[in-house]
């Protein structure tokens, strides 16, 4: 019916944005649908040929962006059409919003229901389906998604700098029983004093960095490459933790959290690896 099928037109602008360098336009066109208009009235071009416009229905939070920036996709979509005997393609002419789809979450006792595939469902599902997370560990991350879906992202950043302060003890305790097993008691009762009994978490991540870099090699065969560069998520944690849990007047925004939370789902598993692979050193 229609020369490029509104599929193959839809990723075909995706495509161009891409190329240009548009990736943010090229993400949200993904996430829509793309449905022709055809119409009753005659182009005048050539005898018979009716006019067709197109709607671009997005997702409810990107309309504005994409409202600012219709004329540019409108006239990929006409330079992507094949005019033929029926149809003249007139560009996109309408844009309309696709409703938000949403999901049932349940984690213990507790019910949720979030944004169908968001950042926070996918975390919390991967929480509830990964067994080497620890049950303390998944509330204080479940809340801090449930906070951070809610918009309540002074609480979801506390949480998720407990969550992160309890890994970094966490690893710090099996890296001291690894010491203690190497049975170098100067470094080990040095690590318990400096790092274990620290005053605060700034100082145990200070003093913990500095042993990880003596030991380098070690740490490497953990999967940590460059341990300034792995271990820096701890820190940038802990300092917008602080900055929410006191009042210091400094805020963080949605989109960062999100950004926290993604690369916190892929750091926690390899922290937890490495703790076993510690634990199987000294067995």
């Amino acid at each position: 019916m229609y020369t490029v099928s509104e599929r193959d037109m839809l990723r075909s602008i995706a495509y161009i944005l891409d190329e240009k360098g548009r990736t943010d336009l090229s993400a949200i066109i993904q996430s829509s649908k793309f449905v022709y208009e055809p119409q009753w009235a005659f182009s005048g071009i050539i005898s018979y040929q009716r006019k067709l416009y197109a709607s671009l229905r997005v997702p409810i939070k990107c309309r504005k962006i994409i409202e600012e920036n219709l004329e540019e996709i409108s006239k990929i979509a006409c330079d992507l059409y094949i005019d033929d005997d029926k149809y003249y393609f007139y560009g996109i002419n309408n844009i309309g919003i696709l409703p938000i789809q949403t999901e049932d979450v349940v984690f213990e006792s507790k019910h949720i229901v979030l944004e169908k595939d968001s950042i926070f469902s996918n975390f919390i599902k991967f929480l509830i389906e990964d067994e080497n997370v620890n049950e303390l560990q998944k509330q204080y991350l479940f809340e801090a998604c449930e906070c951070g879906s809610n918009n309540n992202l002074l609480s979801a950043t506390v949480m998720l700098g407990a969550s992160a302060e309890m890994l970094l003890l966490d690893f710090c305790n099996a890296y001291y029983e690894y010491l203690v097993f190497e049975n170098d008691t100067e470094v080990y009762e040095a690590f318990e004093r400096k790092v274990l009994k620290a005053r605060c978490a700034h100082d145990r991540l200070t003093e913990f960095l500095k042993r990880a870099k003596s030991n380098a090699t070690y740490f490497k065969g953990l999967g940590f490459e460059d341990i300034d560069l792995n271990f820096s998520f701890f820190d940038i944690i802990r300092q917008t933790r602080n900055d929410s849990g006191h009042p210091t007047g400094n805020t963080i925004t949605l989109e960062q959290f999100k950004m926290y939370l993604t690369n916190y789902q892929h750091f926690l598993p390899k922290v937890i690896a490495a703790i076993e692979s510690i634990k199987s050193d000294i067995i």
